[in-house]
């Protein structure tokens, strides 16, 4: 059975995923596209996220490709707004619902080849780009 979020045969994004964050946190070369990996992959999955999760999300990853603010330069700038003692809205879904119904995406998970970490960062890049396109399509 295909994911019914992203469309990848076999629900194949989950182990993908898995994998990717492995390799991101045990090849110092793989590093430094994290932040893209987790946002695009959250964006396809929206019911990991609550409606305002996707919203900001989708907001993020258009400071990162967009406006190249560095993670950590995100990181403090919305230090407050995801602080959860602060924070006005929640993030994660605890429903498993998807926020958005949209399988039809340009670029999924499964587009990005490993055989080395420039390869990688630049496939990851590319989808990321690809997802943010598609995603600022979508109103919700």
């Amino acid at each position: 059975m295909d994911c019914p979020e992203c469309g990848a045969p076999e629900t194949l994004c989950q182990t993908r995923f898995d994998e990717f964050l492995a390799l991101e946190f045990t090849n110092a070369g793989y590093g430094p596209v994290h932040h893209l990996t987790v946002t695009a992959y959250m964006l396809q999955h929206s019911s990991k996220l609550t409606r305002e999760g996707w919203l900001y999300e989708r907001g993020v990853l258009r400071e990162f490709l967009v406006e190249n603010k560095p993670p950590a330069f995100i990181r403090k700038q919305n230090r407050d707004l995801v602080d959860s003692g602060k924070r006005t809205f929640k993030i994660k879904s605890r429903n498993g619902l998807p926020v958005i119904y949209n399988s039809t995406w340009t670029k999924t998970i499964l587009d990005v080849r490993t055989e080395s970490a420039e390869v990688y960062c630049a496939n990851v890049s590319a989808w990321a780009r690809a997802v943010l396109e598609d995603a600022e399509k979508i109103k919700i």
